[in-house]
């Protein structure tokens, strides 16, 4: 074996998307918005702002991030500091909007899931 990419990886990468679409192919992605989507307005309501995939990226990237910058341990409070954190956090999304976010993200729907775990019961 030789370091660095894979021949594969080296054929996908055409830019930050692609790059980030190996580790969460867009299927996945669309996956998970959908069921967050569901989540949030179980959660939240009519009062839940809709996100799309470029929120659910940057949500994503911001998790990234956090561990390109060895951040575990360190409260999301933190990142967001103005005076002690990082810009580039502030500049993507509000602390705000990153914890609701991380109160609703799945990836299955949870009225499918009880549903199926009842039958299982009976």
């Amino acid at each position: 074996m030789h370091p660095g990419p894979t021949r594969m990886t080296v054929t996908h990468l055409q830019d930050i998307v692609s790059s980030f679409e190996l580790f969460i192919p867009d299927d996945s992605q669309k996956i998970i918005l959908d069921c967050t989507k569901i989540e949030a307005r179980r959660v939240f309501g009519k009062g839940w702002k809709e996100i799309n995939q470029t929120h659910l990226r940057a949500y994503f990237w911001l998790l990234i991030l956090a561990g390109v910058f060895r951040s575990k341990g360190e409260s999301t409070e933190s990142l967001w500091d103005a005076e002690t954190g990082r810009e580039l956090f502030r500049a993507t999304m509000s602390l705000e909007n990153f914890h609701i976010i991380s109160r609703i993200i799945c990836s299955d729907n949870r009225k499918m899931r009880d549903k199926l775990g009842s039958r299982e019961t009976s």
